[in-house]
């Protein structure tokens, strides 16, 4: 075998030596920016690509004439060569323009960044989303934004790749309008997708490693292929970290133990999980609530990390719609870690995200430039108190309770990320099975209604056989999701006062004005009580609200115009309960063996017994437990939320709202002190409750 040394001759697309197969000056070899070095024979014939590879130590063969060598010492030789062959043509340049102009100092040569400019045309290919913004793909298939620090770091490279020497950091940014023109209107458009993408009826999942791999997902399963090879262009932004490579035949057992929820929050939360990975038009938003100690922020970062695993992985709430919206931009999940409060403007985005909107701005610096985000993606918060108090945002939510972590059950961080970096893999895997099974059986699974979330449900309904619960189980578990959600929702002063008054007339009509005084007349009330809207406008806002809510319980609200007349009519009337479509469709029966051995193994420790879902669909509402007098104890390991909340309005009403009212005018002010929130003025125009 003879050593890789390639005499330097300088050709249009690479750079031509004698062949030593044949012996002739055709041999070809082309040095890109990234891979390896490229040989072929241009003779006539060319020389076959099995008899080359054999003269070339790393070497292998690509097609009939073309041969691949993967040998460093090889490829410094050739830059070297490059490098040099380029010295000498600036330099006979230089000289033939200064016997040209009869200047001695005068030197014609091309400029850097025409050069870079060169550089990047034949190592990458540029392309733009629909967007408009510009991207490079490189020759292992990733994308990355022109503009961003990733693709100025690779022309820096390439340009270091050509000549052996840095490129200024000015350079780049004067051939950066060029290569955005170049991208925008000479190259084509194409989609680009963050973690995973989805090609028809095949989805792609990129694995994040540094082989450049993604699983292909199919009918029929699913493979690992070379993202290269692939139809979808996928990005990966700052902070992608690599998913393990799955495994078949594993258990959902171990996804159980992890996870310190009950059979319902299970089935809600393995449900997510498949939603997540199907790239399905839009994504339910999955609430992670319960008590502090109850592990919310760890399941969170684990169920995000199963799909798109992250550098710092949970976020707090953002503070505006543009940081909501790049942070959709850079991620497929996207994970919120100890919600308090959701302000109407950020559950208004988060419903967008999860069913799928853009936003447009300015672009900085500019009078009249848009810059346009748009994303769909999955969502997993969690926090303590019940945060959904939205009817849109709540129609889009998969409620999952955890408990309260037993001693005996806490692990340390160490072994807690140990148990899930052994599970991940097979994890991964059933997930990917899952996933498989909901493409080969969407045209089968045909249910007689469906949710808000339609796609999400009917595509979990598909993959059903492949998941650890029938499909009557999960239409059950989303049902009483949903159920607990309205009742939620329905612990309101205003709809309590509202269900009330339709319970006492049956039927109303009139103005929002009209509605609020006939309603302060019937509880008797000078002025609005707090967590009432105070004005017409705010009543037309909260019944907006409460529409669909009240709907469910028996109470229909219609708003409709009469006449010319510009104001609207509010019609309230007593009608029969509307069951939601999970309901109806999930009332067939009992539940099989499945779903009873999954209640009996996620009954957390300490004798508390997970939800019961056999015995059909919840009610719409579930009614709180009747009010406890003030004297009475908690019992010992069974006191229950709602009677903690009774005993606390119990205590406010009739213990705090005395105290105020004894200390009164000027003493008045140490109480509010001490409960600020609870005093605080609220709009006049929202009407809402604070948390």
């Amino acid at each position: 075998m003879e050593s890789n040394v390639l005499p330097s001759l300088a050709v249009p697309g690479g750079h031509l030596s004698r062949c030593p197969a044949c012996g002739r000056q055709t041999l070809l070899a082309h040095l890109p920016a990234l891979g390896p070095v490229r040989v072929r024979c241009i003779g006539q014939p060319p020389c076959p690509a099995e008899t080359l590879a054999g003269h070339y130590t790393g070497a292998h063969v690509v097609d009939t004439y073309l041969i691949e060598v993967e040998d460093e010492g090889f490829r410094q030789t050739m830059l070297g060569q490059a490098v040099e062959a380029e010295r000498k043509r600036l330099e006979e340049e230089t000289a033939r323009a200064e016997v040209e102009t009869g200047s001695e100092k005068r030197q014609e040569r091309r400029s850097a960044i025409d050069r870079l400019i060169e550089y990047a045309r034949a190592d990458f290919e540029l392309f733009h989303t629909p967007e408009g913004t510009a991207y490079l793909r490189t020759t292992d298939g990733l994308c990355y934004r022109l503009t961003s620090a990733q693709g100025r770091s690779l022309l820096a490279r390439a340009f270091y790749a050509r000549e052996g020497k840095g490129v200024a950091s000015s350079t780049v940014s004067e051939a950066m309008p060029t290569l955005e023109a170049i991208a925008r209107f000479d190259g084509p458009c194409h989609r680009v997708f963050v973690r995973v993408a989805r090609d028809g009826d095949r989805i792609y999942l990129d694995l994040g490693d540094q082989t450049a791999r993604a699983i292909e997902i199919d009918g029929e399963g699913w493979r690992i292929r070379p993202i290269a090879e692939l139809p979808v262009r996928l990005e990966r932004p700052p902070g992608t970290r690599p998913l393990p490579e799955p495994k078949r035949g594993g258990s959902w057992n171990a996804l159980q133990d992890l996870l310190n929820t009950d059979a319902q929050g299970f089935i809600l939360a393995t449900a997510w999980l498949v939603g997540a990975l199907a790239s399905l038009p839009a994504y339910p938003v999955l609430v992670l609530t319960g008590p502090q100690g109850s592990g919310k922020s760890t399941a969170c970062e684990l169920l995000a990390s199963l799909i798109d695993p992250r550098q710092a992985p949970l976020n707090s709430a953002p503070k505006e719609l543009r940081d909501l919206a790049i942070y959709a931009q850079g991620a497929h999940v996207l994970a919120f870690d100890n919600l308090s409060v959701l302000p109407q403007w950020l559950s208004d985005g988060l419903c967008r995200l999860a069913t799928g909107s853009g936003f447009r701005t300015r672009r900085l610096y500019t009078d009249s430039d848009e810059v346009v985000f748009e994303a769909t993606r999955p969502i997993v918060a969690n926090g303590i108190p019940d945060f959904v108090r939205s009817a849109d945002l709540a129609d889009r939510t998969l409620p999952v309770r955890l408990q309260l972590m037993p001693p005996e059950r806490r692990r340390t961080a160490e072994k807690m990320e140990a148990a899930f970096r052994d599970a991940a893999p097979s994890l991964l895997g059933l997930l990917l099975d899952a996933v498989s099974t909901g493409l080969r059986r969407k045209g089968e699974v045909q249910p007689i209604s469906l949710p808000r979330m339609a796609d999400f449900a009917a595509f979990v309904l598909a993959a059903a056989p492949a998941l650890p619960f029938t499909e009557a189980e999960f239409l059950e578990a989303y049902g009483a999701g949903q159920a607990e959600l309205t009742a939620s929702l329905l612990e309101d002063t205003f709809a309590q006062a509202l269900l009330e008054l339709a319970e006492s007339v049956g039927a109303w009509e009139g103005t929002a004005s009209e509605l609020l005084e006939a309603m302060l007349r019937h509880f008797q009330h000078e002025k609005p009580p707090r967590g009432w809207p105070r004005t017409a406008q705010g009543v037309g806002s909260t019944l907006a609200r409460l529409e669909p809510v009240m709907l469910q319980v028996g109470v229909k609200l219609e708003r409709v115009r009469t006449g010319k007349a510009r104001t609207r009519l509010i019609r309230i009337q007593k009608v029969a309960n509307q069951t939601s479509a999970l309901s109806a469709l999930s009332a067939n029966g009992k539940n099989g063996s499945k779903q009873q051995n999954l209640a009996d193994s996620a009954a957390p420790a300490g004798g508390q017994v997970a939800d019961d879902l056999s015995d059909g669909c919840p009610p719409v509402v579930r009614h709180r437990s009747p009010e406890i007098s003030q004297n009475r104890p908690f019992s010992k390991g069974r006191t229950t939320a709602d009677e903690a909340d009774n005993l606390f309005e119990t205590f406010w009403n009739e213990t705090a709202g005395e105290e105020a009212e004894r200390i009164g005018g000027e003493d008045a002010g140490d109480w509010i002190r001490l409960f600020p929130e609870e005093w605080e003025d609220e709009d006049e125009d929202k009407g809402e409750i604070p948390f």
